[in-house]
């Protein structure tokens, strides 16, 4: 079974775009959000590899990312449009996949991500 861990700054993040999403757009939408993250870990669990996922080298040498916007027909239920965050994790030596931070493509990545 494929699995995933996500660390402290990646649920502060994801509990951020929660609440974004259910102040601008409303409960149902934060659901949708909430079901697309999910459906974007097991994804990555399953295939960390998969289409749509980058080494990102460049910023922290072993880190990828896979933005929401290639996980929305995994997701049940009503799709989300346009998803704006991005997942960066590292796969572990374990083969488990370490989620480290959920990001805003607005944001200026390089200064959210440790080395």
């Amino acid at each position: 079974m494929a699995r995933y861990r996500v660390a402290p700054a990646a649920r502060a993040d994801i509990a951020d775009a929660l609440r974004h999403s259910r102040l601008r757009f409303g409960a149902a939408a934060r659901q949708r959000y909430l079901a697309l993250i999910g459906a974007a870990f097991e994804a990555l669990a399953e295939d960390p590899h998969r289409i749509g996922s980058q080494a990102r080298d460049e910023l922290v040498p072993g880190l990828r990312s896979f933005h929401l916007h290639y996980a929305r027909n995994r997701s049940r239920g009503d799709r989300v449009e346009q998803p704006r965050h991005i997942v960066f994790y590292r796969i572990g030596n374990d083969r488990v996949v370490d989620i480290v931070r959920l990001l805003h493509e607005a944001m200026e990545i390089s200064q959210h991500l440790a080395g």
